[in-house]
């Protein structure tokens, strides 16, 4: 027999005066408290000096937002688009939709940014990634699916200091800013399970989903797989249901896009279809992925590991920002049984389905086992070279198993608590959260910034072409933000972001380089001296004849003299020296 009105929620019993005591929900609260008040102070070590520490060891990624940090309200403020910059790789430029730029959360916080500066923003961001996300899945789990305040705390703590959050804060803060991803999976599920009024889920979800387009694609993406997911598990569940509210899902997801697509359409038809399209993946599409020991292998980011499991994890493919599987033996164990125990409730049939699809696509296209790739395909290949999925990481689908894995931990506490075993709900709570608990994320002091790019290179004219050494590629990806500290005064050729080669394949730093940015990025590499003769020399001019450069400007580096020298042959004059740089005009094209 289908029953029509079946809902999607916790599907609790009859009120009951024994069945969840209210201490045994404030103590369930306080668990959550406790558990995010460990999260947040994962990143204590950035507190002392919020606008000069940065997450380490991943600087080259912190960098690159702090250049688009700055650089979006920067255009926005000069009625440029935020779209599109040729301030860095000039003069073919660096598409923002293209790259991971929080164009979005760079609006918004503009007012900090003119006051401390990019790096304390970027900070600011990992400071409220956690908390955002525990409210964005307490949200969906307190309304979508309906369960009371005590087992949606823990549900939602479960997400937020999930390692799938936490070591992303490691140079991937947008895949941390992901607090709309459970919000996005309720809404979905509002748009089908219950009316609203006035259409009011569809304008959210094209609201949330706008938002998250211009803070990480990569989020609104798995947040549209697991949404698909829950439909599709529901309507194998219940078709009756399904079919039934097909009428009002449509009218939602059509309100959802009418708010979606006038404001997002341009930027991505500039992204698929504009200049700097590519495809592909700059990463080697088979190794990005979840070792299937990761699920239950603790890595250095919590707080409860033992060296054996640290030295196992390091052996994982990718460094810790990419190792998001985790959720520890209590947890596995719990999804488990919770499957088996209450596999006639759709919202646990849902929440598993979703758990499984999602950690076996992490898997990625070959299994890695024990940190040794094996040849065995994994599930991930069929969707490796779609045209959506092939710029994604497999990898990266452990913020989705940390979802349905938080919602199937508030389910089980629910049911526990309600069925007069509050104990049992309370260990159940601590012994999952408990593996869970982060470690305090190492930090670093961001390197000084020379004298010279926050006093006269201020006062450059706007526009001016600079050649700034070292080159900037990922490994010196600092020089970013010395552009950005010089309020992006001077455009330069270099950078470190993604845009197409010659064949449109995506690739970091975009094209090959011209023959002198490739010299000059050798030397800064090894610090070996070149041969320069008269043949490199004119090929230089010719290479900063492309690049329309004015003046070159060689701040501190590792192999800082025996770039001094090679500019300076290659240029034929010495250089001046002004507040702790080098500077060299160009020389002028022949005949000029």
């Amino acid at each position: 027999m289908e029953y029509p009105n079946v809902t999607i929620t916790a599907e609790a019993p009859p009120a009951d005066p024994v069945a969840g005591p209210d201490w045994t929900n404030r103590l369930l609260v306080v668990f959550a408290i406790v558990a995010m008040g460990f999260g947040v102070a994962a990143t204590s070590g950035l507190w002392s000096a919020p606008g000069a520490r940065i997450i380490a060891p991943n600087t080259p990624d912190a960098f690159h937002y702090t250049w688009w940090l700055g650089h979006t309200p920067h255009a926005i403020s000069q009625g440029e688009s935020p779209f599109f910059t040729r301030d860095m790789n000039w003069p073919t430029g660096v598409s923002a939709m293209n790259n991971t730029t929080l164009l979005l959360p760079a609006v918004l916080l503009f007012p900090v940014t003119a006051l401390g500066g990019p790096m304390l923003t970027l900070n600011l961001l990992n400071f409220l990634a956690l908390p955002l996300c525990f409210a964005g899945a307490y949200w969906a789990l307190r309304r979508p699916l309906e369960l009371p305040t005590g087992p949606a705390a823990v549900g939602a703590a479960c997400f937020a200091i999930s390692p799938a959050v936490v070591n992303s804060l490691t140079g991937h803060i947008t895949m941390s800013l992901a607090g709309s991803l459970p919000v996005l999976i309720g809404l979905s599920i509002q748009a089908w399970r219950v009316d609203r009024p006035a259409g009011r889920t569809g304008l959210w979800l094209g609201l949330v989903a706008l938002a998250q387009v211009f803070t990480g694609e990569e989020v609104l993406f798995q947040a549209g797989l697991g949404a698909l997911l829950v439909l599709l598990s529901a309507a194998v569940s219940r078709p009756r249901l399904i079919r039934s509210a097909a009428p009002r899902l449509a009218r939602h997801l059509g309100l959802a896009f009418a708010v979606f697509l006038p404001v997002a359409a341009y930027p991505l038809f500039l992204q698929f279809f504009g200049p700097l399209k590519h495809h592909g993946s700059p990463f080697l599409p088979d190794y990005y992925a979840a070792d299937v020991t990761a699920f239950t292998t603790a890595t250095r980011g919590v707080l409860l590991h033992s060296q054996e499991a640290v030295q196992r994890s390091e052996q994982f493919p990718g460094g810790i920002e990419e190792h998001l599987a985790y959720l520890g033996w209590p947890l596995v164990i719990l999804c488990l049984a919770t499957l088996v125990l209450g596999r006639k409730r759709m919202a646990v049939q849902c929440a598993a389905v979703g758990l499984l699809v999602s950690a076996v696509l992490s898997l990625g296209a070959k299994l890695w086992v024990d940190g040794v790739q094996t040849t065995i395909g994994g599930p991930y290949r069929i969707l490796r070279d779609l045209p959506v999925t092939e710029a994604s990481l497999a990898s990266r689908f452990g913020l989705l198993v940390a979802v349905f894995a938080a919602a199937l931990l508030a389910l089980a506490v629910h049911q526990l608590s309600t069925a007069r075993f509050p104990f049992a709900a309370l260990t159940a709570a601590v012994m999952c959260l408990l593996p869970l608990l982060p470690a305090k994320i190492p930090t670093v002091e961001a390197p000084d910034v020379p004298a010279y790019f926050t006093g006269k290179a201020q006062e450059l004219p706007k526009g001016t072409n600079a050649l700034v050494l070292p080159f900037p590629l990922p490994g010196t990806a600092h020089v970013m933000y010395w552009q950005s500290q010089a309020d992006y005064r001077f455009e330069m050729p270099g950078g470190y972001f993604l845009g197409p080669n010659a064949e449109g394949e995506a690739r970091i730093s975009g094209g090959p380089p011209l023959p002198t940015a490739q010299l000059l990025a050798d030397v800064q590499r090894t610090g070996e001296m070149p041969f320069i003769d008269e043949a490199a020399r004119a090929q230089a001019r010719r290479d900063l004849q492309t690049w329309q450069t004015e003046m070159i400007i060689l701040g501190p580096d590792y192999h800082y003299e025996a770039l001094k020298e090679v500019v300076t042959k290659l240029v034929g004059t010495p250089p001046q020296t002004h507040s702790g740089v080098n500077i060299w005009m160009a020389p002028r094209p022949s005949g000029n």
